[in-house]
């Protein structure tokens, strides 16, 4: 096997991240490519800077990649946050291949969490510095290409996030979860760490106002603080500080309770204000959840007009969109068909066919 010009095909094509745990977005992105590139002939592992114990067996660290590290080889790390071994990356003998998940802008940390307003600050500095390293840069959104562009990124390209949904599919309910949610009372629902670019205060104020049209409804909160408590916190306050009833802060899930409470939910609300894909607008299409979202970054391009679209937050207005997303039939019947449209744009086949020509397209694959 050759790649263009007629250089051999590389041996290996790896992936590296600072961190992987199990739910996270790009450690799942991590483990579905390792598929895909392993299916397709290629010899490739990944490679972490730290590991949570649950998921170690399925990385290697960092430091073993010192033996991969070779001119024939292709390494792919994950980009979203500061971390010593983009320095390490840059200067590699194997082929250099950023895959960017866009960084947090710092502001957004900013009050909250000193060490983490440090790291995206630095992301962003380091990414001025990869710029003439990378041989390719794959965006899984054109919102992050320009982003990477304006920082004189020349060799960019756009592949979505993949997703094989199969894994939802034959995942099982929750039992008990399941039970209580399906009791006849409307779930709203948002997946995601409480962070504050996810702006999940308004997430609650949007609910508060909902509630009084609909008094039987909860909101679901699934995720975790990532080390951000007094951002959790402030939102505990607010809950009670405005008297909302049945506001479920569920922390981090198995996948099991993840499924089930798309399974259950009737609306799903997201009103970030900063996201590079958002891969929940994804799930929540495929649970044919009907979605209600602010148009702030890639959002937008992500639905594909497969949501309702908030401009503004006003969230007496959001409460309505809520309230017609929920029950009226022809929103809900015309939401549900749009993402179930809009999903075939990101199916797995589809993106790896993709995935292959671009690796090929520039010589990083025969």
């Amino acid at each position: 096997m050759t790649a263009v010009g007629g250089a051999p095909a590389p041996a290996r094509l790896d992936q590296a991240l600072p961190s992987f745990a199990p739910g996270d977005a790009i450690g799942n992105l991590a483990l579905a490519l390792r598929g895909v590139l392993r299916r397709g002939g290629a010899a490739s592992d990944i490679f972490a800077a730290a590991a949570d114990p649950r998921v170690r067996n399925e990385a290697r660290e960092w430091r073993e990649y010192a033996a991969c590290n070779a001119a024939g080889n292709v390494c792919l790390l994950h980009f979203s946050i500061g971390a010593d071994m983009a320095w390490v990356f840059a200067n590699l003998r194997s082929r250099r291949v950023l895959v960017y998940h866009n960084v947090t802008p710092p502001e957004f940390a900013r009050g909250t969490n000193r060490r983490l307003e440090r790291e995206c600050r630095r992301g962003r500095e380091q990414l001025r510095e990869l710029a003439a390293a990378a041989d390719l840069v794959i965006c899984d959104s054109e919102y992050n290409r320009r982003d990477l562009a304006a920082l004189g990124f020349a060799r960019t390209a756009v592949l979505p996030v993949h997703v094989d949904f199969a894994a939802h599919d034959r995942t099982p309910d929750d039992d008990v979860q399941a039970r209580r949610l399906r009791d006849g009372r409307t779930n709203v629902l948002h997946v995601g760490r409480l962070a504050p670019n996810k702006r999940i205060e308004d997430v609650v104020r949007s609910f508060d106002l909902y509630r009084r049209v609909d008094p039987g409804s909860r909101l679901l909160l699934v995720g975790g603080d990532g080390g951000l408590r007094g951002y959790a916190e402030s939102l505990r306050s607010l809950v009670a500080r405005l008297g909302t009833p049945d506001v479920h802060f569920l922390g981090h899930l198995d996948f099991a309770g993840l499924c089930t409470c798309y399974r259950s939910a009737h609306v799903y609300l997201a009103m970030s204000e900063h996201e590079g894909f958002c891969v929940p607008l994804l799930e929540a299409m495929h649970f044919r959840v009907p979605i209600v979202a602010f148009a702030a970054g890639a959002v937008p391009e992500t639905l594909g007009g497969a949501g309702l679209l908030v401009r503004e937050k006003r969230f007496a207005e959001v409460a309505e969109l809520m309230r017609l997303a929920a029950t009226d039939g022809q929103v809900r019947a015309r939401l549900l068909a749009a993402g179930a449209a809009r999903l075939a744009d990101f199916a797995p086949e589809r993106v790896e066919r993709d995935l292959w020509a671009l690796l090929r397209r520039h010589g990083l694959w025969g």
